[in-house]
């Protein structure tokens, strides 16, 4: 049994990069130096997969990946709304399939992107003052965590990033929730650490702020704390939020970290990218100039994050290409749409797809590159076992190939 050390995680975007995998004779992988059971599940859905046990398919049907690849270009050469989405993917992946939309003129989106634009909208109207998960390992002396616990999605966070010494700063930092508990684990992770729990919102600790008078107040006494801190960090999951205008909580939080600048030090820290999505949003950004949910169709890019969500647009698209390298389970699609689905074999699908061209793991069956949740940082991931999958950057680009040099976008 061989050990690997020091692997990334590419999966929850905090790109933890101490992992310790064993790989089984057969290829199987257990994580063996952490309990997040974000990793656990998804390098251990590795086990006996390979394309050999679950070759491409078309209609149902087992095929060569020639004829899957010839079948989704007939569907694609003749689509006239097109979308390209999941875009779970590692950077090349995404790029390969940005370069296929432009060239059919779809729409793009990533499956995680609505928690992205319950904060992307936000510092599209007021702009914002965030950190990385850097500076709050290192600088911060307290961290105000707002609404439901960021550990349901990034499960490592307070391990990696919380519990260690700062560098810069007194061994030993507060953590408060401010309108939300702590789970459990967080509870247990966090014994013995000045730990406080407060009822309220964003909004209720930015008056507390300009209002001395309720000092006695609980919300009062944690303005105080505020005022007195050298570097406090905001810290927030847009995706555990709820409700149709959750994106006005996220704003609530903003107008927070600005109120807090005027007394002291302070930042945000908005916390997600499942999937490689702040990847997929860098890439989108860099190559048109605009972010996702964006339209290719028209010549230039059309960016409108209500019509182009990619769930609101799969209504009216007559062909849903979706690609989730990471093996996320592909949702159901309306009836009538040829989807093309790329994703590594196992993956759990709603409907059986017109096309299925199973595609390699990033990070596993191949090297790659995701963004970490604070945008400024790239990791390399590199690759654990060949199990003869292709990368999806590769499936992607072999589509574009035989696409007829006529075809573009409408």
């Amino acid at each position: 049994m061989a050990t690997h050390r020091d692997v990334v995680c590419p999966f929850c975007g905090l790109g933890c990069d101490d992992l310790a995998i064993d790989e089984a004779p057969g290829g199987g992988l257990t994580v063996t130096s952490t309990d997040c059971p974000i990793a656990r599940d998804a390098f251990g859905r590795t086990v006996s997969s390979s394309m050999a046990a679950e070759p491409p398919r078309v209609a149902g049907v087992a095929a060569t990946p020639e004829e899957a690849v010839r079948a989704a270009v007939r569907a694609l050469a003749d689509s006239r709304a097109p979308l390209v989405a999941g875009l779970a993917a590692d950077v090349n992946g995404i790029r390969a399939a940005l370069a296929l939309a432009e060239r059919l003129g779809a729409v793009v989106d990533h499956v995680h992107s609505e928690g992205l634009y319950r904060n992307l909208s936000v510092m599209q109207r007021t702009g914002w003052i965030t950190t990385t998960l850097a500076e709050l390992r290192n600088r911060c002396d307290l961290l105000v965590v707002v609404g439901p616990d960021p550990a349901a999605f990034h499960p490592r966070l307070y391990e990696r990033w919380v519990l260690p010494a700062p560098a810069f700063q007194p061994a030993v930092r507060e953590v408060v929730f401010l309108g939300g508990e702590p789970m459990a684990e967080t509870r247990t992770l966090l014994a013995g650490w000045p730990v406080t729990v407060v009822p309220g919102d964003a909004a209720s600790l930015a008056s507390a702020l300009e209002d001395p008078a309720g000092a006695e107040s609980e919300m009062g006494a944690l303005a105080e704390r505020v005022r007195g801190a050298r570097y406090a960090v905001v810290a927030w999951a847009a995706a555990g939020f709820t409700g149709s205008h959750a994106d006005l909580a996220v704003e609530r939080i903003v107008h927070l970290v600005t109120a807090v600048n005027r007394h002291t030090r302070c930042a945000g820290l908005p916390l997600t990218g499942h999937d490689n999505l702040v990847g997929a949003n860098q890439v989108c950004t860099w190559q048109f100039g605009v972010p996702l949910r964006v339209s290719l169709a028209g010549g230039e890019p059309l960016h409108d994050p209500h019509r182009f969500a990619w769930a609101r647009f799969a209504e009216t698209a007559d062909v849903i290409l979706w690609v989730s390298a990471f093996g996320t389970a592909v949702p159901a699609f309306p009836p009538g749409c040829g989807v093309i689905v790329l994703a590594p074999p196992g993956t759990a699908v709603a409907a059986e797809p017109a096309v299925w061209l199973p595609v390699g793991t990033p990070g596993i069956d191949h090297a790659a590159h995701i963004f970490r949740t604070d945008t400024v940082v790239a990791l390399r991931a590199g690759r654990l076992i060949d199990r003869g999958l292709p990368t999806a950057a590769s499936v992607l680009r072999s589509i574009a190939a035989a696409l007829q040099p006529e075809t573009a976008a409408c």
